[in-house]
């Protein structure tokens, strides 16, 4: 299991050397904390998720950079897709599957911490994986497929409300990340991709029956845009789709991430689709590596055959968009334990693992929350006992520490090539930890803080300070002695990276200003 990537970096002029791990915006968690504000609603829309259709609020958690200002007004936005099979937890057989999901959660701190914007968006759930009968197949792929197009409307939706907002969230416009787990993954893929009506014309997405409860008509798609409305989610009727979700701002994302998902078809992606990383196990039960089968965690049941992260990968570099990246010629751990194991496929990471087969192993949960929504939703206990249970079949040795491991690594191949990839400014290379030989107090700081050396550091000589992007703020020369005072005078509040000289050797290190 590899963690996330920490470079270990020596700066030194003589025999004193200052060890630390190496930092910079959108690679290394740079601000202390996230600030959360929940529950943001960002369209309406109608859900068939039992009984009638019925119009629901769609919800988005938004994490942003805190425990220091950000100097920067526009951001990258990055939304977050969670997984769950398009239906509520333990409905669903997992104890996973909403937007505050512990790994939906830790990735959303982690990317704000990173400079991000981060959005954890909830979408419309609801299909029918138990159909059984002459027509339980049917059934079972068309609503599905209508279950991930609806998903899709609501993630564009999402796009779009950012866009419209993007002065009050400080986001950056051109450049919006799309990233999903499990199912999500399929959405963002989708996202990325979908954009023709015969792409949902093809034979595997056409009705095999006539069925009025679900909209199919026999030989035409699944997906009926005249009632459920077109890729935007505009259009339909009023009792299945609201159209009214920021219409007038475009959808497009600059950039995809998926993590264990797949393509609904192979021949979605085309020249000039966004660049896309993607994360599978290759041993994964539900959702195929190469071309293959959906199988439904639920019931074992065959849905409809997708092109898996592989397949993505490959299309992906063939077409050429992702040139961003193999041009790039990326030689960190990561990329080259990657290229080792992907067939030289550039952004695809594959994940082998000890024990086969394996699902999500970047999602934990425990038995009690478990239980606990079971008997919310109604069941009794058992049955949230029962679905912990079946959870570890294919997460055996499931843990928080195991899956953040998962995340981290997943960022820390990701987050390069989106930086890559939108030519993000990541500022000067800073030192997080200094050695115990240079002390930096108070920090965080009202008005001065002060720079103390040791004897083993010996005198500064020169301290420069730089603001989160680079620019070159202060330049202190011929100090000469062990201490040095800086002062706040007109700097705003925020974050500094301090670059001192001394007698021996250089150190830099993060100085925050309240």
């Amino acid at each position: 299991m590899r963690k996330f990537l920490q470079i270990l970096i020596v700066i030194t002029t003589q025999a004193l050397c200052f060890q630390g791990a190496m930092a910079q915006r959108y690679l290394s968690p740079i601000f202390p904390s996230a600030s959360v504000t929940p529950d943001v609603i960002y369209a309406n829309n109608i859900q068939v998720l039992t009984g009638s259709p019925v119009a629901v609020d769609l919800k988005t958690d938004i994490y942003q950079p805190a425990g220091a200002v950000d100097p920067l007004s526009q951001r990258p936005l990055v939304i977050i897709l969670h997984t769950g099979s398009f239906l509520p937890p333990v409905i669903n057989g997992s104890p996973n599957g909403g937007k505050r999901d512990s790994n939906i959660v830790y990735t959303c701190n982690e990317l704000a911490r990173r400079g991000y914007v981060v959005a954890a968006v909830a979408y419309r759930l609801g299909w029918n994986p138990a159909a059984t009968g002459a027509t339980g197949q049917d059934i079972r792929t068309g609503t599905l497929l209508q279950a991930v197009y609806r998903a899709m409307q609501d993630a564009r939706a999402s796009v779009r409300f950012f866009k419209a907002n993007a002065s009050t969230y400080g986001i950056d416009t051109n450049k919006i990340i799309m990233g999903g787990y499990g199912s999500g993954g399929y959405v963002a893929l989708a996202c990325g991709s979908v954009d023709k009506t015969q792409e949902i014309n093809l034979p595997k997405f056409l009705a095999q029956t006539t069925n009025a409860s679900y909209g199919f008509v026999a030989g035409q798609s699944y997906v009926n845009q005249a009632l459920i409305g077109d890729f935007e989610g505009f259009g339909g009727i009023p009792q299945l789709n609201n159209p009214n979700n920021n219409p007038g701002y475009s959808s497009k994302v600059n950039f995809v991430v998926n993590i264990g998902g797949a393509l609904g078809d192979s021949s979605w992606l085309e020249a000039g689709d966004p660049p896309t990383v993607s994360f599978h196990v290759v041993s994964d039960p539900f959702a195929p590596y190469g071309n293959g089968a959906v199988i439904v965690p639920t019931t074992g049941d065959f849905v409809v055959d997708v092109s898996g992260s592989s397949v993505v990968a490959q299309l992906a570099q063939a077409l050429g968009n992702n040139n961003c990246m193999v041009n790039a010629n990326f030689n960190d751990p990561l990329s080259t334990y990657a290229a080792s194991v992907n067939g030289g496929i550039e952004g695809m990471y594959p994940f082998f693992t000890a024990t086969n087969p394996q699902s999500g192993p970047w999602d934990w949960y425990d038995s009690t929350t478990t239980v606990a929504v079971a008997q919310f939703l109604g069941y009794p206990a058992a049955q949230g006992t029962a679905v912990y249970q079946n959870a570890l079949l294919t997460n055996p040795d499931m843990s928080k520490a195991k899956a953040t491991a998962y995340i981290d690594t997943i960022m820390g191949y990701a987050n390069p090539r989106i930086v890559t990839c939108l030519n993000l400014t990541t500022g000067i290379n800073y030192i997080e930890n200094l050695s115990s030989n240079v002390r930096v107090s108070p920090n965080p700081a009202q008005s001065s803080s002060t720079i103390y050396a040791d004897a083993l550091a010996g005198d500064i000589r020169n301290v420069k300070v730089y603001d989160i992007v680079g620019n070159l703020i202060i330049n202190i020369e011929g100090i000469n002695n062990r201490q040095f005072t800086i002062e706040r005078n007109k700097l705003d509040a925020g974050i500094y990276i301090i670059k001192t000289t001394f007698d021996k050797g250089e150190a830099s290190g993060k100085l925050i200003f309240n």
